[in-house]
């Protein structure tokens, strides 16, 4: 029986979502369902042309709604790649801090009725894991979701968030959890 590698084993494409009306507003997003700015859609648009031609043929994405939507205009763009939420792949709630202003958040801390970040870690871990990798696959999710990457995967913790729609790959390396690579492809942030 042949079996896929799942994403965790493989590689995948990564993209935060596109410009959100939390961002636009300098609030904490977490779990809240913001939906995207018209910059947003736009800056999805111009990922999933970015995107074209690297053979993508499945988009997982987050179920909140910047994310799917962000998925969904750039599954769009890349030619109609189909879109399959994965309700994991949300980002942390982060309790009484959501709708606050970004500078209220402290790294590491668990606010009162928020996820705690090692289950919010051990979430992300597992569903990349339980994703079957076809051959090529994009992940559309969140920076706190990017972030439990680049430190699981690569072995680098990264304070600054994603940049929003700048497509990144997640590259093993052919090797183990801790040294893979992530670049940034055309039209994505230096990492």
């Amino acid at each position: 029986m042949n079996v896929s590698p799942t994403l965790i084993e493989a590689g995948f494409f990564f993209l935060r979502h596109g410009q959100s009306e939390s961002n636009l507003n300098g609030l904490i997003g977490g779990s809240t369902d913001y939906k995207l700015t018209d910059q947003g859609r736009s800056e999805a648009e111009e990922a999933g042309k970015a995107l074209r031609g690297h053979g993508i043929t499945e988009v997982y994405t987050s179920p909140l709604s910047r994310a799917f939507d962000t998925a969904q205009i750039a599954a769009d763009a890349m030619g109609g790649v189909t879109v399959r939420v994965h309700d994991d792949l949300r980002e942390r709630n982060l309790g009484v801090w959501e709708g606050q202003p970004i500078s209220v958040l402290v790294r590491g801390v668990t606010p009162e009725g928020g996820e705690p970040v090692i289950t919010f870690e051990r979430r992300i871990i597992a569903s990349l894991d339980a994703i079957a990798a076809p051959p090529k696959v994009l992940v559309v999710a969140h920076a706190g979701v990017f972030r439990v990457l680049r430190r699981h995967l690569v072995g680098a913790d990264v304070p600054e968030r994603a940049r929003n729609a700048h497509p990144m790959s997640f590259d093993p390396a052919g090797g183990a959890v801790g040294s893979w690579r992530v670049e940034a492809l055309p039209g994505g942030e230096p990492a």
